[in-house]
């Protein structure tokens, strides 16, 4: 029997797909040969299929598709295949190593939802990396036209490697995640537009006692919040509408897909293989060709002779393996050393002195200077979440350790926290973080380095800056966007994962390292990706740590300083 076949090259996972040229059944899976149980058959539509379950790349998605596709050619033996295409985000590089034809993503899906479901309209794409939003028509001629389509750019917070990463916090695996929601009463309320930042909101609503069913159906729902506001961007979604994607397996996401696109019953379709559609369009694509290419003509395939050049494939590393110099500090100068430590001997106490307050994200600041800007006392604790709390901490401690030695004469607010703390110690002042760290800047460098300073870079727990300065006034600043991809909390969180510290081990392994990896400026989610695949790879974990440090970096200068004046 002659047939066509699909494969989707996903970022997570390869599946395949099956038809043949006609619409006669195609049999049944020989057993002996299907000892994995990897593939199954579809009857009940109007198209017989045969699909693969999804097969994990784990970083080599063209070697999995080639152990894939070997795995179906030996199971189904009395088939002959007369069509191959593939698509996906890694189906160009198993095209130019096969030497068939690829498909566009959309055009594949468009071409499986309409054929398969003639009455639908729209279609939302939840995937490992990818989110999607396709919408069709389909002429009395029985093609399909995409009227309008818009996918995700460089983060995970739509995606299902997004609520992979979250559920495994709370000890769930993504298969799990499902049934725990539907257990959920309520839904704490997660921000979804970055997986940084929502792991705070998740430590906070377990502190506000929420259940990890709560907090999953949480993360469902800003998942698709997301996925709304940054994907579909207020596009039609006309019924009926299908949704595609691993994540449509997982019914928390269907529930939160209803309840947000406000979807019923009837009008939201949930395909019985929704990983499955890339590589059912393109197999359907292949058929609708009438091609006569037989893939039988390549014994074997041959990934190392893969066609060098753009979609060249290396199946020995990963594709961000690229290295990167050593790092150095030869043109850096630290100024820590040069403070002087504070001394009472001589002053007549007690002495009048300024507070200030930096309520951040994720650290607070105390300091106290005297009438000659000469720094008395500095404070920095973690913010967990307890501002006024930890604000209170630390004021105690400098009554404790100071007490009667000082006067308090004014004290100014600033960061994230600045108005509410303000209000707390009736501030004198309370001022935005651009103006905060101008001024503080500017002092710095006149009284350490006597010159005043042109060009401020700041990479908090959550937040980045970059300011200008010209004559003491600020005339141009930046700041990061809802990606925490160039910040601390990204480091932080990625130094967990490694089992190192970030305050006593990361810097020291970073320059012990002889060759960087080069992660690039990716969202948070997809390089902890890579750094899975390093490690399954034996990579050295000094140059996995000095490739996050150049990350942040490159994230810093293309998303927050984007070819601004430096200097």
């Amino acid at each position: 029997m002659k047939i066509c076949v699909g494969i989707d090259v996903g970022s997570v996972a390869v599946k395949l797909a099956a038809c043949g040229r006609t619409d006669e059944p195609l049999g049944a899976v020989p057993t002996p040969g299907n000892a994995s149980g990897m593939f199954y058959f579809v009857q009940d539509h109007t198209i017989p299929l045969l699909l693969s379950h999804s097969l994990r790349t784990r970083g080599e998605p063209v070697e999995a598709a080639r152990r894939l596709l070997d795995e179906f050619r030996n199971t189904f033996d009395h088939f002959e295949i007369v069509g191959l295409c593939v698509t996906g985000s890694g189906g160009k590089a198993l095209s130019a190593a096969l030497d068939v034809p690829f498909e566009n993503s959309f055009k594949a899906i468009a071409q499986a939802a309409a054929t398969l479901w003639t009455d639908v309209r729209t279609v939302l794409e939840l995937g490992g990396e990818t989110a999607r939003y396709v919408r069709i028509e389909v002429n009395d001629q029985h093609l399909v036209r995409i009227v309008d389509y818009e996918k995700n750019g460089d983060c995970a917070a739509g995606t299902g490697a997004f609520i992979e990463q979250q559920a495994a916090r709370l000890k769930y695996s993504l298969e799990e995640v499902g049934e725990a929601v539907l257990q959920a009463e309520k839904a704490a309320l997660i921000a979804g537009r970055c997986s940084v930042f929502a792991k705070t909101d998740m430590v906070h609503a377990q502190q506000k006692g929420y259940n990890p069913p709560a907090i999953l159906r949480g993360l469902c729902e800003a998942v698709v919040r997301n996925f709304k506001s940054s994907v579909c961007k207020g596009k039609q979604i006309l019924p009926k509408v299908l949704f595609a994607g691993g994540l449509a397996l997982n019914r928390g996401v269907v529930q939160a897909v209803r309840q947000i696109f406000e979807l019923d019953r009837e009008s939201l379709i949930i395909p019985p293989f929704p990983a499955s559609m890339g590589a059912i369009g393109c197999a359907l694509i292949e058929r609708n060709r009438q091609a006569a290419r037989n893939v039988e003509i390549v014994p074997e395939i041959q990934i190392n002779a893969a066609p060098r050049g753009p979609y060249a494939v290396n199946t020995a590393k990963p594709v961000n393996a690229g290295r990167l110099p050593t790092l150095s500090t030869d043109h850096v100068s630290f100024l820590r050393d040069r403070v002087v430590p504070y001394s009472f001997e001589g002053k007549a106490l007690p002495v009048d002195v300024y507070l200030g307050i930096d309520v951040g994200s994720v650290s607070t600041n105390l300091v106290l200077v005297d009438d000659d800007d000469n720094i008395i006392k500095e404070i920095y604790v973690r913010t967990d979440g307890r501002p006024i709390e930890v604000v209170n901490r630390g004021l105690r401690d400098i009554e404790e350790e100071l007490g009667s030695r000082i006067r308090v004469c004014a004290t100014g607010t600033t960061g994230s926290g600045r108005e509410l703390i303000g209000a707390l110690v009736s501030a004198d002042t309370i001022n935005d973080e651009i103006t905060a760290h101008k001024t503080g800047a500017l002092y710095i460098s006149e009284r350490l380095q006597e010159q005043k300073v042109d060009t401020i870079f700041e990479i908090g727990g959550q937040d980045s800056k970059f300011i200008s300065i010209e004559d003491g006034v600020v005339v141009d600043f930046s700041m990061n966007e809802a990606c925490a991809a160039g910040t601390g909390s990204f480091l932080e969180e990625q130094a967990e994962r490694l089992g190192i510290s970030i305050v006593k081990e990361f810097s020291a392994l970073a320059f012990a390292s002889a060759a960087p990896v080069q992660f690039g400026e990716r969202c948070t989610v997809f390089i902890e990706s890579d750094i899975n695949t390093h490690i399954q790879q034996g990579t050295d974990k000094a140059d996995i740590v000095a490739g996050l440090a150049y990350s942040i970096a490159l994230n810093y200068l293309n998303r927050v300083v984007r070819g601004r004046k430096i200097g």
